[in-house]
């Protein structure tokens, strides 16, 4: 069945939702955990495949031109679509035939691999592919928990980024929409002039083992992004599965915490996953996304200037680029105490010594993004500033922005992959990062 906790479109809410594939299959898939060679019976009760479509794609431009959330509140074109709109923004799309019929084997023995990657819309889709298919070490991945996922958004010429994906890989996914895009997307990617068709945007597990059963979390933002630079409607949420691995259930968590807000609520949308995995349950859990741990407060240019000095009071300049490789020493100290007090722990998933983004003061992309983090004059001198004072770095700086935390499981050989290319361009602004989960043995 399905379950949720509805409280305004587009409003700060907790969103609680459960899909499972019945007790019939979850029996049947209780006699299959032998090690590498059980083997899954089809479930009941859930469909191998559900596709997240609307028909209010015609609509898009007409809400894109309303300004206020006042205005859209008395829109009449907004109230005769507007359950369309609830659906769709608490929405999955799933495709499981592929986990199914298959022994229970990962492509390494005695481990899983899981990659955390946020991919950038998936605007690369063919080198996003292409790295997935052929790199040594990425196409060994067992899990994909995947970041900024597009559904028909034209700045990722409207493919369904997490199906093709999948399909390439021959694995199942299931995808938490988020977002309903009213823009061409930020600033760094405007002009491209494609027209947005499903407009969909959120995050998606990718799997080589059936799933048991998905919910999806709301997180509260402070900031409504349906009057931001890049102009949608929704709210980010936490996609949570139950897996079937050869030595038993997994509890996965795909995160994208907010980058326009600082540390205090990123903390608390942390809060909100972990008190929802409580819930959800699993012995075994593994954490994963973007958690966004820049160490600044983005809600507002002089919000931003007033955290800048304090860092630079406390740190100086050199001590305040020095932490964000260790984000969790101070400046994001509240989200990393959210994982420990749910009993997660960071330790030995995770490759500290290098970063999973880099600023680049020379990477026009780049560049303009920092516009939509920084608007306005203040926003704009702070930037070229920063720019001046990070010369001794050759404007160029990394980030651990990235991570796994888990419990219950034996991690070993965490990675990040340095900057996947195609074509001589990188994949996404984002480094992948890697763990390996060591299975119990059999019997």
């Amino acid at each position: 069945g399905v379950g949720w906790v509805r409280r305004g479109l587009g409003g700060p809410m907790v969103r609680t939702g459960f899909v499972g594939i019945g007790t019939a299959a979850l029996a049947a898939l209780a006699g299959c955990v032998e090690y590498e060679t059980g083997a899954i019976a089809g479930p009941d009760g859930l469909p191998l495949r559900f596709a997240l479509e609307h028909d209010f794609s015609d609509a898009l431009e007409h809400l894109a031109s309303i300004r206020t959330r006042r205005e859209l509140e008395r829109d009449p074109v907004f109230h005769r679509i507007r359950p369309q709109l609830e659906r769709v923004l608490r929405g999955f799309e799933w495709e499981l035939g592929p986990t199914l019929g298959a022994p229970l084997t990962p492509r390494r023995p005695g481990v899983v691999r899981a990659l955390a990657w946020n991919v950038e819309r998936g605007k690369r889709l063919a080198g996003l592919k292409e790295a997935l298919q052929g790199d040594p070490q990425l196409r060994e991945a067992d899990l994909l928990l995947l970041t900024e996922v597009d559904i028909g958004m034209g700045r990722s010429q409207n493919h369904n980024v997490p199906r093709e994906i999948a399909a390439a890989l021959g694995m199942g996914y299931v995808f938490a929409n988020y977002h309903i895009g009213l823009s061409e997307g930020d600033r760094g990617e405007r002009g491209h002039g494609v027209a947005n068709t499903m407009a969909l945007h959120g995050c998606a597990l990718l799997t080589r083992f059936p799933v048991l059963r998905f919910a999806a979390v709301e997180l509260q933002e402070r900031r409504d992004k349906f009057h931001a630079a890049e102009k949608r409607m929704g709210t980010k949420r936490a996609l949570l599965c139950e897996l079937l691995l050869p030595d038993g259930p997994l509890t996965v968590a795909v995160v994208h915490l907010d980058p326009f807000t600082g540390p205090r609520q990123r903390a608390a949308q942390l809060r909100q996953v972990i008190e929802q995995l409580r819930a959800f349950g699993g012995e075994r859990v593994l954490l994963g996304g973007d958690l966004n741990t820049n160490t600044y407060d983005f809600g507002s240019g002089g919000g931003l200037a007033v955290n800048l000095l304090y860092k630079l009071t406390r740190c100086g300049f050199a001590g305040t680029v020095a932490h964000y490789m260790t984000p969790e020493a101070l400046f994001e100290r509240r989200v990393f105490d959210e994982l420990r007090a749910g009993g997660l722990r960071v330790a030995g998933y995770n490759d500290c010594t290098r970063g999973t983004l880099y600023y680049d003061v020379d990477d026009p992309e780049m560049a303009r993004k920092a516009v939509d983090y920084l608007p306005g004059p203040v926003g704009r001198w702070i930037i070229r500033w920063v720019e001046r004072r990070l010369s001794p770095w050759d404007g160029r700086v990394p980030l651990r922005l990235d991570w796994f935390a888990g419990t219950g499981l034996r991690p070993r050989a965490p990675q990040v992959i340095e900057r996947p290319t195609a074509q001589g361009r990188p994949i996404s602004d984002h480094n992948p990062i890697l763990v390996d989960l060591e299975l119990d043995p059999p019997g």
